[in-house]
Order: structure tokens, then sequence, then C-alpha cells
């Protein structure tokens, strides 16, 4: 119960402190610069100081269970195998502390203190349920256990089965990843695509809007071909998205009032939302978990806002 109530804790201040630390740091750059565009760089490292830890948070909590449930056959088959030996599954589980089973060990050696503390053994599949309740495979062969051990059935083949089946699964969740890594890539290459045409839409075809009329003569007089595009948030207040536009234009050094303003914040935001999502379907697909595609959103939306940043530094957007 102390692991849980740790557990929880060390979530909690992984949301809170970073979000802390996010807003002291937009709050001393409004009070000792308050400048518009150190303001906006300071509201982009503020916001990876919050989302980041926590995401980094939630992954580990991933790779984590992942690699107990790569160990938790072993473990299972070895109660199976000291079982069959004729010994109870509290001595089972006590000599089972002594072998290494890497992360899953020291589960295994709470377990084991917990039962020379008098704890039940159900009780102590209970707790151990808590620790490990987002793994579906792990909670179902817990409750297999359970109830094979409240019933008084033939323990040594359930647990023998369940084994088995664990294996299956992984083995067949390995071949799944064989397959689908390369779409992982493709989906990157899709992203640095993507980044491409927007870098090129920004340098060629912004300026070619916002340049000057394109007129012809003719024997019947001017003849209009193209005319001049402006930017549209130039006469609205409204917040969002011109007000948003207009500080991430002052972040990167851009008129706030030129055409390629507009375009510029509003490809530089499409190109968040086509990272952040691409990265989470490339870990639903690689490893059919969502949140194991927090990494790949978080590598392809530091990649568009370096890129970003680091044009608008050298000064190449057109204004």
């Amino acid at each position: 119960m102390i692991k849980i109530e740790l557990e929880f804790g060390i979530r909690e201040k992984t949301i809170i402190i970073p979000i802390a630390i996010g807003a002291a740091v937009v709050a001393l750059s409004i009070i000792f610069v308050g400048d518009v565009a150190v303001i906006g760089n300071s509201i982009i490292i503020a916001m990876f100081i919050a989302i980041v830890p926590f995401f980094l948070y939630r992954y580990s909590k991933y790779a984590w269970l992942k690699s107990l449930e790569r160990q938790f056959p072993n473990f299972i088959r070895d109660l199976a195998d000291s079982k069959r030996s004729g010994i109870t599954l509290e001595m089972a589980i006590t000599m089972s502390a002594k072998t290494n089973y890497g992360k899953l060990s020291s589960e295994i050696k709470t377990m084991s203190n917990k039962l020379s503390w008098g704890v039940s053994f159900l009780r102590v599949l209970e707790i151990f349920e808590k620790r490990v309740k987002d793994s579906a495979s792990i909670l179902e062969v817990l409750h297999i256990i359970k109830e094979s051990y409240k019933s008084g059935g033939n323990v040594v083949a359930t647990l023998d089965s369940a084994a088995r089946n664990m294996n299956m699964l992984r083995e067949a969740d390995e071949e799944r990843k064989s397959v689908t890594s390369e779409h992982v890539m493709i989906t990157y290459g899709i992203f640095f695509l993507f980044l491409g045409i927007v870098i090129m839409i920004i340098f060629i075809l912004v300026p070619m809007l916002g340049g000057p009329d394109i007129e012809e003569e003719s024997e019947l007089g001017t003849d209009f071909i193209m005319q001049t595009f402006t930017n549209p948030c130039s006469d609205l207040l409204i917040i969002f998205p011109c007000g948003l536009f207009r500080l991430t234009c002052q972040m990167l050094d851009v008129d706030s009032e030129s055409l390629g303003c507009y375009y510029i914040s509003l490809f530089f935001y499409v190109l968040l939302i086509q990272g952040l999502s691409s990265g989470l379907i490339a870990g639903q697909l690689g490893e059919n978990s969502v949140i194991a595609g927090t990494k790949h959103s978080l590598i392809m939306v530091s990649i568009a806002v370096f890129v970003f940043i680091f044009l608008a530094k050298l000064g190449l957007f057109p204004g």
C-alpha cells in the first residue's frame, strides 16, 4: 500500500511541479523582460517543461509494464513447477523472490515480504493488481490464479496454461512489431515530407501571393490577372486564431500585419498538429499503444519548433 501511495505522489508531483516551473518561467519573462518575442519563446519553453515530464512519466510506466509482461510468464511457469513439487503457492512465491526476473523481481520480493508479515495470498494478489492495473494480460492471469486458488482446482495446469498463453501473445506482439516497423518509418517520412512542403510554400508561394498586382495590356485595355492577397487577420481583433497568430509572428520576428505572418503561423500550427497526430499513430502502429506514441510526438513536435525558430533566427522568413 505504501508503494501505491508513493507512486500516486510521484504522479502528482510530475504534473504540478513542471507546471509551476513553466508558469514561473513565463512570469519572470513578463516581469524582467517584457518583450513580446521573448515572452512567446518563454511560453513555448514553459509548455515543453510542463508537458514533457508527464509524457516521460507515462512512457516510463508503460515501458515498466512491458518489462513485467515479458518476465511474468517465466514467473508463472516457475510457480507451476514449485507447486508441482508439492509446496504451497505462498512458499513458491517466497522461493521465486530469490530468482532474477528483471524489474519483476522487486514486485515478487514485495509480495514475499507481505506474505511473511501474515498478509493472505489473495490480498497480496489484489495489491499487485493495483500496481499493474494498466496491463490487461497480467490482470487476466492474476484473475485466473485467484479463481483457481479459491476453487481448489488444478492450479498447476492453470498456471502452465496461463504461462503458455502469455508467451504466445508476446510472440504474436513481437511479430506484429517487426511487420509494422516499416509503417512507423513511413510515418516519419510523411512528416518530414510535409515539413519540406510547408517550408517551400512559405518561401516560394507566400512571396508570390503578397507581391504586386499582375496586369496585362490588351486591345480593350488593362485586364486583371492576379490580385495581391492580404492578411485575413489584419483588420480582425479576435484572439483566436488572429491574436495567437500575431503573438507567434512576434515570437518569430515576422511583421504581424503582413501576409507572411498569417501563413507562417497557420502552417506552423498545422505542422504541430500533424506531428502530434502522426506520433500517436506511429505508437499505435508500432507498439499498439497511443501512450507509446508520445515519444514519437515529442520528437516530431520538437523538430518542427526547432526548424521554425532556427529559420526565424536566420531571418529567412518573408515579412
